[in-house]
């Protein structure tokens, strides 16, 4: 994905967050070895923050810093375009001065220096490259609608609480430590979901926006085999 996307995902998994009153933290980004997210977003109470780094106490935690935080409810969460300014400047191992990021130069970590290493491999390897701009044919940049991204959310809170119930998970404290919120297999289930029902002829909303080399389109009916739509334009 390029810094663009990943700043999408980051503010899609803030927004997220925001409709769904249980669940605290977000993971964008999870690292298997570890057993834990390396990008995540936390909106618990007047607390809100985007995380780069480990942040479990492991031995192989290499630290962690704010890419943004606030206590204050009145202070809003970054846009994507300052996500990616963001992002860029710790992939380049450039020190954030903004007072809303911070660093923590623990002995346990390591120096601050190889921390912030540790940072831009992280960022480096979600965005392997800066995308083209996407527009549309306009040149105004599209986003999810409102009634998209609730849909989204449905569809992917849906396919969290079937995974709770698989695992015979009952308490907030067994989510974030035995399965915590990891997009990448909610969306590996849901994938295989949608193609199961539609082999047997049942048509299903996923919305999306597709990546073209003229810019961008939102998802048609021929996508989902709907008669007709009214969630984008």
């Amino acid at each position: 994905m390029g810094y663009k996307e990943l700043a999408r995902n980051i503010k899609d998994g803030y927004n997220r967050l925001k409709k769904e009153p249980v669940f605290k933290y977000y993971n964008v980004t999870w690292n298997y070895k570890l057993r834990t997210a390396e990008i995540s977003v936390k909106n618990d109470a007047e607390f809100k923050a985007i995380i780069i780094g480990n942040t479990r106490s492991v031995p192989e935690s290499r630290g962690y810093m704010y890419l943004f935080y606030t206590n204050d409810r009145k202070v809003p969460f970054p846009s994507v375009k300052e996500i990616i300014r963001r992002l860029k400047s710790v992939a380049d191992r450039r020190i954030l001065v903004d007072k809303d990021a911070a660093y923590y130069d623990w002995e346990e970590y390591g120096s601050l220096e190889k921390q912030r290493v540790y940072f831009s491999e992280i960022i480096k390897r979600e965005a392997k490259m800066d995308q083209v701009e996407e527009v549309n044919p306009v040149g105004e940049e599209m986003e999810f609608t409102e009634a998209m991204m609730k849909r989204a959310d449905e569809v992917d809170n849906a396919v969290y609480r079937m995974c709770l119930t698989l695992l015979e998970l009952e308490n907030e404290k067994d989510y974030e430590e035995r399965f915590p919120w990891n997009i990448g297999i909610l969306e590996e289930i849901k994938e295989s979901a949608i193609r199961i029902l539609n082999k047997n002829q049942y048509k299903v909303c996923d919305p999306f926006i597709e990546d073209e080399e003229e810019g961008r389109k939102f998802c048609e009916l021929d996508s989902c085999g709907l008669t007709e739509c009214t969630r984008h334009s």
